[in-house]
């Protein structure tokens, strides 16, 4: 019983050996293959956040105004402006069109007394009563804010907004291009003023969109797209940016 039983086990071993050896060679498959996924998961990666995800985004341009008073000359007082486009997106943006409109501001303010009194408890049921039937409120208790007139109104329109000679307007992201103004207002006529800055722009790879200048009904300019443009597959955006300055 012996020799045989020795015999049998020459005949296992060989068997248990090419078994140990193919669950050897698996694992090492697996192992290789886990190893060529991930690298080509890293590769994907990297090519979809370099590549594709940024042609993927839409443009996104913030816009900036400081403003500083740099003179005066009798009731005139002269403001320095200097706006700021932004490309805070991940793609490229080409600028089509740019306006820039300053409105002068009065200030009406009660009178005393009796009358005084009367013109604040008028507002201030005025300002009760539209609560609930408006998407925005404004209301002071002793002035009122009247606007005067546009006193500078400025536009330009870049390549590609116009068959006209004009100049290129490209943003990478990250990128930065300011543009300074000198504005003068009379302080006899205003007591403040108004910046309204508005931005026209489109994917750098979008076809251009051509446009022309438009007076609003408040007399401030924009642009707007010379032919058609229907939503959604207009690749116009806009972003518009205001702030006051105070003349006083």
């Amino acid at each position: 019983m012996a020799p045989r039983d020795r015999h049998q086990d020459s005949h296992r071993r060989p068997d248990r050996t090419r078994r140990r050896l193919g669950l050897e060679g698996a694992n090492t498959l697996v192992q290789t293959l886990a190893i060529l996924g991930a690298g080509a998961w890293g590769v994907y990666t990297f090519v979809y956040e370099a590549r594709i995800k940024p042609g993927l985004a839409p443009p996104s341009v913030s816009v900036k105004t400081d403003l500083a008073r740099v003179g005066e000359r009798g009731d005139r007082v002269a403001i320095r402006s200097t706006v700021t486009r932004t490309n805070v997106g991940q793609a490229g943006v080409r600028v089509l069109g740019l306006t820039y409109t300053v409105v002068g501001l009065r200030t009406r303010f009660s009178e005393p007394g009796a009358q005084g009194e009367a013109e604040r408890a008028e507002r201030a049921a005025a300002f009760r009563a539209s609560l609930s039937g408006t998407a925005s409120v404004d209301s002071a208790r002793d002035y009122l804010r009247e606007n005067g007139a546009p006193i500078l109104r400025q536009g330009l329109l870049f390549s590609g907004a116009t068959a006209l000679p004009s100049e290129p307007s490209e943003l990478n992201p990250g990128e930065s291009v300011s543009r300074d103004v000198i504005v003068y207002a009379d302080r006899k006529a205003f007591d403040a003023v108004r910046f309204e800055v508005r931005l026209a722009y489109a994917r750098e790879d979008d076809p251009p969109v051509r446009l022309r200048f438009e007076e609003g009904a408040d007399g401030g300019l924009a642009t707007v797209p010379a032919d058609p443009c229907p939503a959604p597959k207009c690749p116009l955006r806009t972003t518009d940016f205001a702030t006051e300055f105070s003349l006083w």
